[in-house]
């Protein structure tokens, strides 16, 4: 038989005091989670800091810092310092050798994307499956001008391109024809397609490199189940391997892109950006009116324009290069 009246029934139950003090077990985990995590993100700012400073410093500062100095009309070696708003843009529009720059940087651009991927890729197909020995050899040959300085670069093609004692003169009299008689460097009208010639050189190694590295990531087992198929290495090329570094060549064609717009050294050192200006390009326009006349707030306006063509290329490689993930 039960005894139910030992225990106080309904309302009079009486509460001890642990049942009244204790915590739930899942709020108390709530709050050792939430102090875990706050912990994890304490120390991720502290681990990105130094990178963010850096990042703030050197990029976002001098940024702002070029737009709020294009609106002023100011030297670097005096006092002179005017507000003139839009004036230096202005400006911009009216100055032949700016539009000279600008359109040299979109021939460099346009031919460099054609020549340097155009031959990098086949370079690369090449050394990943159409030659059996001496791979190690032509990657080596070929990303050699890569690692050198872009002094040396220059120095090198001078001497070439020397008008007594440089090969291209040699060669072109081999074959038959006639050197240019103001020089390769001294001749406007061919003298950006000299230059064009040397960054080709020099970085046709880099983006054949890239896409290397991309093609030897692509499984083998789709060429050997294409090759069951009776496919030809043409088909395998433009059927298994071009789609498989669909991104891999995006890449390379906006690095080059970008590589492009902001040209300096090589035409620098070769020609300083003539004759007559025919070989400016907007980095050697802007060391120019930054250094040598003095008009660092128009230097500033054309490196917006600069920065402007670099935030849009950018733009266009996040676009190109995102694909939706697809869900399970």
């Amino acid at each position: 038989m039960r005894r139910t009246d030992a225990l106080p029934a309904g309302d009079d139950f009486p509460m001890t005091d642990s049942l009244q003090t204790h915590k739930p077990l899942a709020t108390t985990r709530r709050t050792r989670v939430s102090a875990r995590q706050k912990r994890e993100w304490l120390d991720g700012y502290v681990l990105v800091a130094p990178a963010i400073i850096l990042f703030v410093l050197l990029v976002v500062y001098p940024m702002f810092s070029t737009i709020y100095l294009s609106l002023f009309d100011y030297g670097l070696t005096d006092a002179r310092i005017r507000f003139v708003g839009l004036g230096n843009f202005v400006d911009l529009t009216q100055d032949a050798v700016f539009w000279r720059s600008l359109r040299n940087n979109l021939t460099i651009l346009v031919v460099s994307v054609i020549v340097q991927v155009g031959l990098g890729l086949i370079l690369a197909a090449l050394i990943d499956r159409g030659i059996r020995w001496g791979k190690g050899l032509a990657r080596t040959l070929n990303f050699a001008p890569v690692v050198m300085s872009a002094v040396a670069v220059g120095i090198l093609w001078q001497l070439i391109y020397d008008p007594t004692v440089g090969l291209a003169n040699h060669f072109v009299r081999a074959i038959g024809l006639t050197p240019p008689t103001q020089g390769w460097l001294g001749d406007p009208n061919i003298v950006i397609y000299s230059i064009l010639v040397v960054a080709c050189w020099q970085y046709t190694g880099y983006v054949m490199i890239i896409i290397l590295a991309g093609m030897q990531s692509v499984s083998q087992e789709l060429y050997e189940a294409a090759e069951i198929d009776g496919a030809t290495e043409l088909r395998k090329f433009f059927h298994i391997t071009l789609p498989s570094i669909r991104n891999v060549n995006i890449a390379v064609i906006l690095i080059t892109m970008i590589g492009a717009i902001k040209v300096f050294d090589l035409v620098y050192i070769l020609t300083r950006g003539g004759p007559a200006n025919a070989s400016q390009v907007m980095g050697t326009y802007i060391y120019y009116n930054a250094f040598t006349v003095n008009q660092a707030g128009y230097a500033s306006a054309i490196s917006v324009v600069l920065l402007v063509f670099a935030l849009v290329l950018g733009f266009l490689q996040l676009r190109l290069s995102y694909r939706p993930r697809e869900d399970a």
